[in-house]
């Protein structure tokens, strides 16, 4: 036991020793131990503080409008349907879905608004291109496209005549109001929807589900009434 205790007892004086006089070696990486320990420290608390909250959702709302467009007959296009859904999304929704979805929303509103609407498609029916010449005073075409560049965003508004153009551009420029997407601009096109007409009309691109954040959103319901909200604005700067 003596000399377990001598043992010890040198071990002891050892360690006192080199704490005493051999600051030098150990003091500097004792130093940076402690200061790396304040700083994941600090990172935990900031962590725990402002990252680990619930983070605050997108807001989405907007002032819903009263409109009056007593007299007006609008033709609302929903794109593809039936026997062709278009583009499909990621969570598997289709592109014709989508559409009907805005444009049903759409005829609720403009018939509440005094308009009559005539809708080229029920939900689930297929209407070829020639079934969609309607007669009216504004026709709006609605799409959802996709395209194998997954980086492909935003949205367009396209026309074919130049008495078609006032009207696509205010559309395009009240969907640049509302619309969370890149603005692909106002293009002219010889969509059959727009040229086998004679009055304002105007096909909407209004984003592409090969896109992952467009199709996040242009899936979700109140993205779809904030459209729905910026087309009865398009229409209404439009007339007035």
């Amino acid at each position: 036991m003596s000399k377990l205790k001598q043992f010890l007892a040198a071990v002891g004086r050892a360690i006192l020793n080199f704490l005493k006089y051999k600051k030098h070696l150990y003091f500097p990486p004792l130093f940076f131990l402690v200061l790396a320990g304040v700083i994941i420290g600090a990172a935990v608390l900031i962590y725990s503080k402002f990252i680990e909250e619930p983070a605050e959702e997108v807001k989405m709302a907007f002032e819903a409008k009263n409109y009056d467009f007593t007299g007006q007959t609008i033709v609302l296009d929903p794109g593809h349907g039936g026997k062709d859904p278009g583009a499909t999304s990621a969570s598997d929704i289709t592109e014709s879905k989508i559409v009907f979805n805005i444009a049903d929303k759409l005829k609720d509103r403009l018939e509440a608004s005094g308009a009559e609407v005539i809708l080229t498609r029920e939900e689930g029916e297929f209407a070829s291109l020639d079934d969609r010449k309607k007669e009216g005073d504004l026709f709006i075409s609605l799409h959802s496209d996709a395209m194998d560049d997954p980086s492909i965003t935003g949205f367009t508004t396209f026309y074919t005549y130049p008495n078609q153009k006032e009207f696509a551009e205010t559309m395009n420029a009240a969907l640049d109001e509302h619309s969370f997407f890149h603005n692909r601009g106002n293009r002219k096109l010889n969509y059959q929807v727009t040229w086998q007409l004679d009055y304002p009309a105007v096909l909407i691109e209004l984003g592409y589900l090969s896109n992952r954040f467009d199709d996040h959103t242009i899936t979700e319901e109140p993205y779809q009434d904030r459209m729905t909200e910026a087309i009865l604005e398009g229409i209404d700067n439009y007339l007035n």
